[in-house]
């Protein structure tokens, strides 16, 4: 299959194989207008029992409900509610644990939920919401939830962590650092501006990228056969985007479906490629549809890779036991 060309897109559904027996989650999954939507219904239709995650469980079930009605051969067993607002410290932690004691195995996680570009407003812990949203909330889940995905693993390799990253951390100045709490409030300039909101998410883009990474490295030095992979779905049409750019707006006409949005994440999530040659694809940053693409210098910086995991280790953790 040539992975980037649009005529073989399809085959990467068609080439997922009998997904039977596993459990997978799929964060911000609510909108059929958005890619965790699609992600979490192929799954599904794969076979999989797929946690479907959304803010609330009003929309996690909304959701399911039309999958059902989209689908009316889908098992309704295999879709669970699952409701999380990635900004509550707390309630993330709560909710990766509560998993923890209610599943013998996870094989497949896709940090999808996001926050699009936005002002610089902080939460209550002094936090930009675009970076605990996009980034701290994914981090803290995966996290907790890493004991179980390493034991799966063991137990039958192909476990995989998918990040939804954007080409938008491309445009970021060269010499990001996370060292502090301070890097992940980082202005560029100015509070609410286009250009300095974009990049403030694409700050938070990065920080997936680094994460995939850092943990593909600990999983490879511990001898796990797992897959984390972050990447760019493409210009994608979703709910967030037509908000952002406008109803109405010409730009809009240029994008992928929501659907073809979902191929890499989806790619990256299930195909057999990847896990087969995951000395090329662990820890690589993945462009429509599968093809490795090029990240940024930071991008590629293992140093910051660790850095950012530990501030962020460091910040949770002081976080998690304020009494905030």
């Amino acid at each position: 299959m040539r992975l980037n060309d649009m005529d073989s897109k399809r085959d990467i559904v068609a080439e997922i194989p009998d997904l039977t027996g596993k459990v997978a989650i799929v964060t911000g999954a609510n909108s059929p207008q958005g890619i965790g939507y699609h992600v979490a219904h192929q799954l599904a239709i794969k076979g999989a029992r797929v946690y479907v995650g959304a803010r609330s469980v009003e929309k996690s079930q909304n959701a399911i409900s039309e999958m059902l009605r989209s689908t009316p051969s889908l098992d309704s067993e295999r879709l669970v509610p699952l409701a999380m607002d990635l900004n509550d410290f707390r309630q993330v932690q709560s909710t990766a644990r509560s998993i923890l004691e209610k599943e013998e195995r996870l094989d497949i996680l896709v940090n999808n939920a996001t926050r699009m570009s936005m002002p610089l407003h902080k939460d209550r812990y002094g936090i930009s919401i675009s970076f605990s949203t996009n980034f701290l909330g994914p981090y803290l889940f995966t996290t907790v939830l890493l004991p179980l995905l390493k034991k799966t693993a063991c137990m039958e390799p192909g476990v995989r962590v998918v990040n939804v990253s954007s080409r938008v951390h491309l445009a970021l100045p060269t010499g990001i650092r996370f060292d502090s709490v301070d890097d992940f409030n980082r202005d560029f300039g100015s509070e609410d501006d286009h250009q300095s909101n974009r990049l403030r998410y694409g700050l938070s883009k990065l920080a997936m990228v680094l994460f995939s990474k850092e943990i593909q490295r600990r999983v490879n030095e511990d001898g796990i056969p797992m897959l984390a992979t972050s990447m760019h779905p493409g210009g994608v049409r979703t709910d967030g985007v037509t908000r952002y750019f406008g109803e109405g707006n010409d730009r809009l006409n240029d994008l992928l479906t929501p659907l073809d949005g979902a191929l890499t994440p989806l790619f990256a999530a299930a195909h057999p490629l990847p896990f087969i040659e995951r000395e090329r694809y662990g820890g690589a940053y993945l462009v429509p549809f599968g093809g490795i693409g090029n990240t940024s210098e930071d991008g590629e910086n293992k140093q910051l890779a660790k850095d950012l995991w530990d501030t962020s280790e460091r910040l949770l953790k002081d976080v998690l036991s304020s009494s905030l």
